[in-house]
């Protein structure tokens, strides 16, 4: 009877730990559903309030999910509870710098239209053609007189050298607004990379996660 009774015990705490397993993987997968369903809702246009209230719904759920991966850690088993680490861990990892890279970019893009108008101030004074004329019969002073008086000459060498110096500043304006561009790329580039690295940890995690559940409630004192 003793026997009996221990046996019954043991059972009822497998079927226990069963549910209680089942229960919090589950759990586990619906928060981590959801944030995939918020960040889908991100990349669609929205309106700033919205965008704002999307990223808090992110940022809760996110929290739900570590909650959860929490108390599969108590429940187990071990490599369950790895696996929803990991899974916690990239998907963190990309809210975080989601919300960088979305500070970085309204930073960059603020740069860059100041920037641009910069470029846009400067405007050289001397005609292109004009420009042409001059250094074309730049050593053939006969013909110079013959196109233009000695004011305008002297006026065009004016201008000339004003036109010259506003060319060297318009050039340097548009190689800063270049460089800016080239950082933003830069750092594009490297948030993708970054995210969808994250992603593929989370699925591939999201396989064994399942795999392992599966295979804790079959033998639940694994």
């Amino acid at each position: 009877m003793r026997g009996q009774t221990h046996d019954q015990a043991a059972n009822e705490q497998a079927h226990w730990l069963r549910q209680q397993r089942l229960a919090g993987c589950e759990g586990f997968l619906d928060a981590w559903d959801e944030c995939t369903r918020i960040r889908k809702e991100l990349t669609r246009p929205t309106e700033e309030t919205q965008h704002i209230e999307l990223r808090a719904e992110l940022s809760r759920a996110t929290a739900r999910m570590l909650e959860r991966a929490k108390r599969i850690e108590i429940l187990g088993p071990d490599e369950v509870s790895q696996a929803a680490q990991s899974i916690s861990e990239a998907t963190l990892e990309n809210v975080e710098q989601e919300d960088k890279y979305g500070d970085y970019m309204k930073s960059a893009l603020a740069r860059v239209r100041e920037q641009a108008s910069r470029v846009q101030e400067v405007s050289p004074d001397l005609p292109l053609e004009q420009l042409n004329e001059l250094l074309h019969h730049a050593g053939d002073l006969q013909k110079l007189e013959e196109l233009y008086s000695i004011e305008e000459l002297e006026q065009l060498v004016v201008n000339m050298e004003h036109s010259t110096a506003e060319a060297e500043e318009w050039v340097r304006r548009a190689t800063t607004l270049g460089e800016l561009q080239e950082e933003i790329n830069d750092a594009s580039s490297r948030f993708l990379e970054g995210f969808k690295r994250n992603i593929q940890v989370a699925e591939e995690n999201r396989a064994i996660f399942v795999r392992k559940v599966r295979d804790s409630i079959t033998s639940p004192r694994a």
